[in-house]
């Protein structure tokens, strides 16, 4: 009658010195991927996202000459033209300093595209048609190749840098780079904001697991000594 109980404590105990790991893996891995699937399948079901219409025509209403420079730069920094000599020359770069680290890469930013191209033919979400884009894309319109793509690169660095001084800025400037990239999709009228959000989060996602797999950044363990305190309690 007493184990039930003594269960419960030793789990309580257990998640109390285990917090912060669990909720780096919540963040980083569960609540994305659980967030572009929900997007996902309201855009496999059909379903319409009511406030996309009303929230892409009012970023529209701001658009200026200026602006569309600023985007534009954004959509050929995310095209494949722009991204893949990034990619080559990062890739080329981490070989030279550690192979896992370009092999990590390699894996982050190919895999994003394949999957990317998988994942448009599989939702067939024909591109908003609320306007004319100025720059006008010929497939599929989920998820944002340009938001996977931004959103890879970023969480690659970011867990690249994870552990040295570098970690907030590439923090910072990586949030920033996929917000703009996001932002800039929808503005051009290529994307819906579901599209960009989707693509952005599966990435983290993606990137987040590969980087515990390959052993990139590995979400730090508890103490030994408290593990053992642990082992003995049982």
């Amino acid at each position: 009658m007493t184990s039930t109980p003594l269960s419960l404590h030793h789990f309580a105990d257990y998640v109390r010195r285990r917090w912060r790991p669990l909720l780096i893996l919540f963040f980083g891995l569960l609540l994305p991927f659980l967030g572009f699937v929900k997007i996902a399948q309201e855009v496999f079901e059909k379903e319409p996202f009511a406030f996309e219409e009303p929230l892409m025509l009012a970023i529209h209403a701001h658009s200026s000459p200026f602006l569309n420079h600023v985007t534009a730069a954004f959509s050929l920094l995310g095209s494949a033209k722009g991204m893949a000599p990034i990619a080559l020359m990062l890739i080329a770069v981490l070989y030279r300093l550690k192979r896992s680290r370009a092999y990590f890469m390699a894996v982050s930013l190919g895999g994003v595209a394949l999957i990317n191209l998988l994942l448009k033919n599989l939702f067939d979400r024909p591109r908003p048609s609320f306007w004319t884009p100025f720059l006008p894309e010929p497939d599929f319109s989920f998820p944002s190749g340009h938001a996977m793509f931004a959103s890879a690169l970023a969480t690659s660095v970011i867990a690249l840098l994870w552990a040295t001084r570098w970690r907030v800025p590439a923090l910072v400037i990586g949030t920033l780079y996929v917000l703009g990239m996001m932002l800039s999709r929808v503005y051009i009228g290529v994307h819906y904001p579901t599209d960009v959000t989707a693509g952005a989060l599966f990435s983290v996602a993606w990137v987040f697991g590969l980087s515990q797999i390959l052993h990139i950044h590995r979400i730090p363990p508890t103490s030994k000594v408290s593990d053992r305190a642990a082992h003995k309690a049982l």
